[in-house]
């Protein structure tokens, strides 16, 4: 249902779009024709981890999950089903990839090892323990080496934490010492002195979280009735948690934030009207800047070269435009649109379901919804920033209505994301950004797909969880620098 209440307020985003500056035909179609992998044998399953005497995981819980690299060591969590959660790390090989430390919870439905956090070479965890109720966490990779950070609701009462993330070297999170209660912000350097609260905000402000940081700097929105909606900042100390600026008079909903090249954190709202706002922000009050506004809804997909990159359907859902605003100050213009070859059809609206940058280049999936709550299809595209280099790759993404596939920048100019050609079901596939080096890495699981997700860069090596062809799914890996060679493609 998500997914069909998406794509009707993205259909009405279209509207209003404006300031049109170049108006181009829809760009040619091109897939790769793909008959064979390109690289079987760089692929290698590291791991079967869920026990022979374990029921399977539901889709909302998997295992391997919460894949995290700290400083070279990839670390993950097995949450089994009632009350056990273990916490593993592995150095990529079968025999490196061990349990760190196992938990037992209060009983069945209690929660598991979540929210893993690396903060120079900690990992910090929220986890529920039968003595502790779910409490914070660090490990330094050892069974004695992890323990609890500090009882914040004494005995088996448990804290409500939420948001970790680092700033430089201490962690930073939000609790509310009670459900509702007050909005509080707590700091941590893994030791119990050293984990305290930075500042209250009281009962009234409600926390919008997921906003990029800048370097140093923690951002976050607060909002409530009186102050409206507000942008801060904290570096880890009382004294510099402050607030920036005040945005909006109303309380305004965030809809995606990403980061520049040049470390500025750019954001939109969605304010009434409908209008969405294109934020950016240095972490200062003065480089804190409205860049522009489209009138209706609109998508945020990312931030490339020196603009940022926003998406809305077309009127009548024709099609998905492409559009870019200049961050240097403004200024906005129609890069292209992106057809929709099922236009017409009931609910058949286009939509973006994630989005990201590799390799210089800026990708989405793109969904065309339907009456119901599943796509019909999912389509990979990518884009340069002109109409001549926005182009289609892969027309085979996950079109459940709960997961969508994963779009992950290797770090060596590459994407991985999970396709089906037609052939086989969901599996890695890498791409350069061109349809002709666009293809499937290896066929893991020939009855049904291994459906990869989870991907996780850790040194030289990209670790991902996929269906074991055993029991359950299983920790993979692959190299970073993983590709294809150039194909035929087909033009469409």
């Amino acid at each position: 249902m998500r997914v069909g209440v998406w794509c009707a307020l993205v259909g009405l985003s279209g509207l209003g779009c404006g300031g049109v500056v170049e108006e181009v035909s829809a760009p040619e179609v091109a897939q790769s024709r793909q008959s064979q992998a390109c690289a079987p044998e760089a692929v290698y399953k590291v791991k079967d981890i869920l026990p022979p005497d374990a029921p399977l995981p539901s889709p909302g819980a998997p295992v391997p999950d919460w894949l995290t690299n700290v400083q070279g060591t990839l670390f993950f969590t097995a949450n089994l089903y009632p009350d056990r959660s273990i916490l593993w790390r592995s150095d990529g090989t079968s025999e490196g990839t061990v349990p760190v430390r196992e938990f037992l919870g209060a009983g069945a439905g209690s929660q598991g090892l979540a929210s893993l956090t690396a903060v120079g070479t900690r990992l910090f965890f929220l986890v529920s323990d039968s003595l502790f109720g779910r409490e914070l966490w660090v490990s330094h990779g050892t069974e004695a080496g992890t323990r609890l950070v500090r009882d914040l609701a004494a005995g088996t009462a448990s804290s409500y934490l939420s948001d970790l993330q680092a700033v430089g070297n201490v962690l930073t999170f939000f609790r509310r010492p009670t459900v509702p209660g007050p909005l509080e912000l707590w700091r941590s350097d893994g030791t119990e002195a050293g984990t305290y609260r930075l500042r209250d905000f009281g009962t009234q402000y409600n926390l919008v979280p997921h906003l990029r940081p800048v370097p140093g700097q923690r951002l976050f929105i607060l909002q409530d009735a009186v102050d409206g909606t507000a942008l801060w900042r904290t570096d880890g100390t009382p004294g510099g948690t402050v607030l920036v600026k005040r945005l909006d008079a109303g309380q305004v909903p965030m809809m995606g934030s990403a980061q520049t090249d040049a470390g500025w954190s750019v954001f939109i709202l969605h304010d009434q009207g409908p209008i969405t706002e294109v934020w950016r922000t240095d972490g200062t009050p003065g480089g804190t800047v409205r860049l522009e506004s489209f009138g209706g809804y609109l998508s945020l997909l990312g931030a490339l070269g020196g603009h940022v990159y926003l998406s809305a359907a077309t009127p009548e859902g024709a099609g998905l435009r492409i559009s870019r605003v200049s961050l240097a100050g403004g200024g906005k213009a129609t890069v292209t649109t992106v057809p929709n070859r099922f236009a017409g059809e009931p609910g058949a609206w286009p939509f973006v379901q994630t989005s990201t940058v590799a390799g210089g280049r800026l990708y989405w999936s793109m969904g065309i919804g339907t009456p119901g709550p599943a796509p019909r299809e999912v389509s990979l595209w990518s884009t340069d920033g002109t109409a001549s280099g926005t182009w289609e790759l892969g027309r085979g993404l996950n079109t459940s209505d709960e997961h969508s596939s994963p779009l992950f920048n290797t770090g060596a100019g590459t994407l991985l994301f999970s396709n089906s050609d037609g052939t086989t079901g969901l599996e890695p596939w890498v791409t350069d950004g061109t349809p002709g080096r666009t293809g499937l890495v290896a066929d893991l699981s020939p009855l049904g797909g291994s459906r990869p997700e989870a991907f996780t860069r850790v040194g030289s090596t990209v670790f991902f969880r996929a269906y074991s062809n055993t029991r359950g799914d299983a920790l993979w890996a692959m190299p970073a620098n993983v590709t294809c060679p150039t194909r035929e493609v087909d033009a469409r």
